[in-house]
């Protein structure tokens, strides 16, 4: 006979449904890093001015080269904002 308490799970109570499931907000005239379980799965600029992001496997991109409001599907190490600009990393 199957153990009947198998057959009824209870739902988890931390339900991630979506493919990313945090957000965090960097404001201008901050450094940010994102490493372990707070890394970067994604970006959205809305602010691209004086915006340096660092991928998670190298390289930077500056905030002249990306378009606002546009989600940008690339590993986050380190977000650096000057006097201007808004930048939101996506955590899974």
């Amino acid at each position: 006979m199957a153990d009947a308490g198998t057959m009824f799970r209870s739902l988890p109570t931390d339900q991630k449904l979506g493919d990313y499931n945090g957000i965090t907000q960097v404001s201008s005239s901050t450094t940010v890093a994102f490493t372990g379980s707070n890394a970067g799965a994604a970006f959205i600029c809305e602010v691209v001015t004086n915006v340096v992001v660092h991928g998670s496997g190298g390289g930077t991109i500056p905030g002249t080269s990306l378009t606002a409001d546009t989600l940008y599907p690339i590993g986050v190490k380190k977000v650096a904002i000057g006097a201007s600009g808004i930048v939101y990393v996506l955590h899974r």
